[in-house]
């Protein structure tokens, strides 16, 4: 018997398998025989390695019939019906044990991967709050010795303007602490039953005035009611940091973000609110998609972001119990969707909830 080729091509594994049958058939040696049937399912383990579908090792076993059938029409099937299947099965619990740990290797590695982004999201928090704290006390006094300073300027002084740029300045950078917190999960919250459709509704009419005129904004529920345990502000955050991320992400106009609510029950889980925010726009490689809900990190021209809406609206995703992910393809587009427990079984069928468009204003019609 030769010797097991170490071709990748899955041609050479099928001439390779035809190979095997006709030797545990014909061999009159059952030392042959039985190492045919060892390399069988060496065979069926390298099958997986290729990927080849299950489904696929039966139709080698069949061509590898046709095969032998072709090169010994006078064999009596009654003398062989006993041999012709050993091979498969030797094949068939290879390749079936080897996908086995195949998927064991990949659920351990995705499980170690979330793992290692818990570990380092929750240390940067740490780090965050630490931060935040600092600047919050240093923040106070730089706010309240400028209303003390403002006290002794005339109202009109250029003393005052620069007073002025100090202070909005010192706001921006106390809306930044809050959000580092909030990312740091430090916040105190007050969660309580609220219907997700309607506020989204009313976050996105708020969201459209800080994109570009030229994004389409699409609300497209499945349900007329989602209930959910949560505080209103952490959902309007959520709703608004995704969509204006979206619409970042747009480069070629027009473009589209599309935002929808349908129910979710997974086999055997709870039943969940299932939140998507889909654009249009360059879309991510997979080295984006693994660092996108990391702090800091963005991939904006320096300036022009800080690297935390992401990370923030991860955080609020975790505190609220629920799970957040992304997919993507450069130039396809990006959607992120998010699970969030549900609070009530009953919603609608989306006929009672019609879709909710905003019409960019270069594309609304003008009446006559």
């Amino acid at each position: 018997m030769n010797d097991s080729t170490d071709s990748n091509a899955p041609q050479d594994l099928s001439d390779r398998y035809a190979e095997l049958l006709q030797c545990a058939v014909l061999a009159k040696d059952p030392l042959a025989s039985e190492a045919a049937l060892a390399e069988a399912a060496d065979l069926g383990r390298r099958l997986v390695a290729h990927e080849v579908p299950l489904e696929e090792v039966g139709e080698l076993h069949h061509e590898a019939l046709i095969r032998l059938a072709s090169a010994h029409p006078d064999l009596p099937l009654s003398q062989i019906a006993g041999l012709i299947t050993a091979p498969l099965m030797e094949a068939y619990m290879a390749y079936s044990l080897a996908l086995r740990e195949q998927l064991e290797r990949r659920a351990e590695a995705i499980v170690n991967a979330r793992l290692e982004q818990s570990r380092r999201l929750e240390a940067i928090g740490t780090l965050a709050a630490g931060i935040a704290h600092d600047f919050n006390n240093i923040l106070g006094a730089i706010l309240g010795f400028s209303e003390l300073l403002s006290d002794e300027l005339p109202p009109a002084s250029a003393g005052q303007q620069h007073l002025e740029f100090i202070q909005q300045a010192s706001f921006r950078a106390r809306d930044l602490i809050a959000r580092m917190l909030t990312f740091a999960r430090e916040m105190a919250d007050d969660p309580t039953e609220i219907e997700l459709v309607a506020l989204i509704r009313e976050t996105l009419d708020l969201v459209r005035v800080s994109l570009p005129h030229d994004v389409q904004l699409d609300f497209e529920p499945l349900v007329s009611e989602a209930w959910v345990l949560a505080e209103p502000s952490q959902i309007q955050q959520i709703v608004m940091n995704l969509c204006i991320n979206a619409g970042a992400a747009i480069s070629s106009t027009p473009g589209r973000i599309q935002v929808g609510v349908r129910l979710h029950t997974p086999a055997g889980l709870a039943p969940l609110v299932r939140l998507t925010v889909e654009d249009d726009g360059e879309g991510m490689n997979q080295e984006v998609q693994e660092r996108v809900f990391d702090p800091f990190f963005t991939t904006k021209e320096p300036g022009k972001g800080s690297g935390l809406g992401l990370s923030v609206v991860h955080g609020l995703v975790g505190k609220l119990r629920g799970s957040i992910s992304v997919s993507s393809e450069p130039g396809s587009g990006t959607r992120f969707t998010i699970d969030l427990p549900r609070l009530q079984q009953e919603g609608k069928a989306s006929e009672d909830a019609p879709p909710i468009r905003h019409t960019p204003p270069s594309q609304q019609e003008t009446p006559e």
